[in-house]
């Protein structure tokens, strides 16, 4: 199939180097290392988790009398199941990957795709609301036009990461049927699917992405009829870019927030509508999303650096209990990654960096084959990603994480529109960027040490450092400079530059002025005791303290050497009293399983005491109901 590429309307801020030209080195890089090995190259990935969701297709459980009844997804697991394994293609560069995957992909589709080009495991072609003369919403639901979305996008980038011809060519008939569709039963997918359209519309991404390679302008026209849906001032629920002015909380939108305010389908929609601004130069839409975005900012982060609670916008900002979905955090990062990249405002940087290292690497369990569903601020382990919707070997946010190593190094280094090389995130790592390649070094954030970055240029030019928002000043190879907007400007001469960078990495604590759980009413409370027996009794009671070092949330658990009794028990303090130092604590057998142990100092009026602490994701990324761990002091 002839492709076409079609020109953006707005130029990025910071055009990213690619995944291919992208390496996560150091911690990270090993973690990232052992989920790829664990959900890409084993028996198991390969075999019984491959063929679960490929038998999904055959069996329409779905939609099946005695299964989903409508309400089931399996449908989605094959789609994200592909899109890791594109972007592994990308990052490793192995083209036998590509060949297998290929070739598991080309039978797929002429296993199961209709001459009309339907691709679904929903058995009722035309089945895409459960019960629509329902005055109940809940009950107009399905997941129909939700999993086909990732079904069509994963077979865009698989195109996009070999050149393969079917794949596109699948994709096309996709969409070709799903417009065709929408025709003849006069519908908008905003009369689709789940939550008034929402899950549907989030078709908008890979839409888009499907009209820069073609140039077909009826995709573009369903894009330009879902962002009508999705701002209309006399729309319904879905019209969250008008939602986006409001002064009240996103809680207070609906009648029923614990429904309505889906987090990660939302924040799907809100990333399509960024490249759609991309494409269009629309600054309405890039207006709504900033709005959208400020809402997020100050209802909603918890205290895991993630946004949400459980899987809702229903106030996480003021739940002692915090709750995070990993497709959240994992949609969090992907959506600060588009602001970051259209504004080139630092401040979405910092987001990303707080929700990889502390919510994110929380939830990817040792060994990388599983991880949580709910990452939680306290208790004795996460919530693990149980099989769900009929399925053994898949669960929605395992299935989702590997892409979130991808974007992350993606995002390390990126070129500003007027040339400047910036970079922007510090843990280990190297990336290219045309002539120019960069190499991070120094173990931040765990290292007392300085970060080394070093850049080899093909010309004289300028590079820019992005200085986080905890710190208010850089050291550069002994200076100490102010940062302007977040950056700070060198000069860098053809060759090898190197730099030597410090930020204040001093602890900071923070109170967490939310209300405890009897006040706010927690409807996961019982549930997350349910589904963990072991956390019954152990739901925080009030708010307590936080403290950070750099860009990490610290914690207590076992596996920083911290008691149980210290952990879950302990007395509540509050920012105001006390005064905090950090010092790295040697290795023990007691604290052998985190990244780096420390010994957090409280001192306050002659009363000083010591606690064993770590990173949060350290403490608690496995799943055992022998663990605990808390970031409440």
């Amino acid at each position: 199939m002839k492709t076409s590429v079609i020109v953006n309307a707005v130029r990025d801020a910071l055009a990213p180097t690619s995944v291919a030209d992208a390496r996560l080195l150091g911690h990270v890089g090993a973690t990232a290392d052992s989920c790829i090995r664990a959900r890409i190259y084993s028996d198991w990935a390969r075999g019984a988790m491959y063929e679960e969701c490929v038998n999904s297709f055959r069996t329409h459980w779905d939609d099946a009398p005695d299964g989903g009844n409508g309400w089931g997804w399996q449908n989605e697991y094959w789609g994200k199941t592909m899109l890791c394994v594109a972007g592994a293609i990308a990052y490793t560069g192995d083209k036998a990957l590509a060949q297998r995957a290929l070739e598991k992909a080309h039978a797929f589709v002429r296993e199961f795709q209709k001459p009309n080009g339907y691709l679904s495991t929903y058995a009722g072609e035309d089945f895409l609301r459960s019960n629509p003369d329902s005055e109940d919403a809940r009950a107009q639901a399905c997941f129909n036009v939700w999993g086909r979305k990732y079904t069509l996008w994963a077979l865009v980038e698989l195109h996009k990461a070999t050149g393969d011809s079917e794949c596109l060519t699948a994709a096309v008939k996709m969409a070709d049927h799903l417009i065709a569709q929408l025709s003849r039963l006069g519908l908008t997918l905003a009369k689709t699917g789940a939550w008034h359209g929402i899950s549907s519309m989030s078709i908008l991404r890979p839409m888009l992405e499907l009209h820069r390679l073609t140039g077909t302008d009826r995709y573009l026209a369903l894009a330009d009829e879902i962002v009508r849906d999705l701002s209309s001032e006399s729309g319904g629920p879905e019209a969250i870019l008008r939602d986006a002015r409001r002064e009240d909380k996103i809680a207070e939108w609906y009648p029923i927030p614990t429904f309505w305010a889906k987090a990660y389908e939302t924040m799907s929609c809100l990333e399509g509508l960024a490249d759609y601004y991309r494409l269009t130069g629309r600054k309405d839409i890039l207006d709504g999303i900033v709005a959208y975005h400020g809402h997020l900012v100050r209802e909603e982060l918890n205290p895991m650096c993630g946004v949400g609670h459980f899987d809702h916008f229903v106030n996480a900002a003021a739940r002692v209990n915090g709750m995070t979905e990993l497709c959240d955090v994992t949609h969090w990062i992907r959506l600060n990654r588009e602001l970051l990249l259209l504004t080139g405002e630092t401040r979405y940087a910092d987001l990303i960096e707080e929700a990889f290292l502390n919510a994110f690497l929380a939830g990817v369990f040792r060994g990388g084959r599983w991880g949580a569903h709910i990452v939680r601020s306290h208790g004795t382990r996460h919530l693990p990603a149980p099989a769900q919707t009929g399925m053994v070997h898949h669960q929605c946010c395992p299935d989702n994480m590997m892409r979130t190593f991808f974007d992350y190094s993606a995002s390390q280094v990126a070129r500003a529109s007027d040339g400047a090389l910036s970079v922007l995130l510090y843990t280990d790592g190297a990336a290219t960027s045309g002539a120019d390649r960069v190499e991070i070094s120094g173990g931040y954030p765990w290292s007392d040490g300085p970060i080394v970055v070093k850049a080899t240029l093909a010309a004289d030019g300028k590079v820019r450092f992005r200085v986080p928002h905890w710190s208010a000043t850089v050291q550069i190879d002994g200076q100490t400079i102010t940062p302007r907007d977040g950056w700070v400007e060198m000069a860098g001469r053809a060759g090898v530059n190197s730099w030597s960078l410090r930020f204040d990495m001093s602890p900071r604590l923070a109170n967490w002025n939310a209300r405890a759980h009897d006040e706010v009413p927690d409807y996961t409370v019982t549930y997350m005791e349910w589904c963990t027996p072991d956390m019954v009794g152990l739901a925080r009671v009030e708010p307590a303290l936080l403290a950070f070092r750099g860009p990490l949330v610290l914690a207590k658990g076992r596996l920083a050497g911290t008691s149980r009794d210290e952990t879950l028990f302990a007395m509540t303090r509050r920012a105001q009293d006390w005064r905090a130092t950090l010092r790295q604590a040697p290795r023990t057998a007691a604290n052998a399983g985190v990244v780096q142990p420390w010994t957090l100092t409280f001192e306050r009026a002659g009363d000083t005491y010591d606690i064993p602490v770590a990173d949060f994701a350290s403490v608690s990324n496995v799943d055992d109901p022998a663990n605990w761990f808390s970031l409440w002091f």
